[in-house]
């Protein structure tokens, strides 16, 4: 079980690239924000995530997209945080995303949204230039078998991520 549940949240990463409707030609925004190496033992710790080295996704170029994967076992799950180069704005007129709430994190502005096709549950978070989102799977295979569930987990994630998140992507 363990290995699917991870095989269906990268499968839904491979496939979340953020439309950013910017016209043909624009420049792309640039992230040098890498989540794999982002966050320290101490803050893994407080969220609950195995120390152990995340799963690093390709990066995309189109939005640019830095991922990776982070398991928990207690109960079992894999969060994928990944630093997108798409304007935050841009998710609510994206329609692979329901929208379900805005919040606010870390004193950013966020997004909770379900994935279209409900597979997994995405929460955006606001950083310049562009967003961190933190995404969590849900299916009748998994810990997880509400978009609800997943939402409260992955917001509990961010929130206790958010001491530690970047100035700037």
């Amino acid at each position: 079980m363990g290995t699917l549940s991870l095989l269906s949240v990268v499968g839904v990463v491979a496939c979340s690239q953020p439309v950013d409707g910017k016209p043909a030609g624009e420049p792309a925004i640039e992230i040098s924000y890498q989540p794999c190496d982002a966050f320290s033992l101490e803050a893994l710790a407080a969220a609950r995530i195995d120390a152990a080295p995340p799963d690093r996704m390709p990066d995309r170029n189109d939005p640019p997209n830095h991922a990776c994967g982070f398991v928990s076992r207690a109960p079992y799950y894999v969060v994928v945080v990944s630093a997108i180069g798409a304007p935050f704005t841009g998710i609510a007129s994206d329609d692979r995303f329901d929208v379900l709430s805005e919040t606010e994190i870390g004193g950013r502005r966020a997004l909770v949204s379900d994935f279209r096709g409900g597979s997994a549950c995405t929460v955006s978070v606001a950083i310049e230039p562009g967003i961190l989102e933190f995404m969590i799977g849900y299916s009748e295979l998994e810990d997880f078998k509400t978009v609800d569930a997943a939402c409260d987990q992955a917001t509990k994630v961010a929130t206790t991520l958010a001491p530690y998140f970047p100035d700037h992507l």
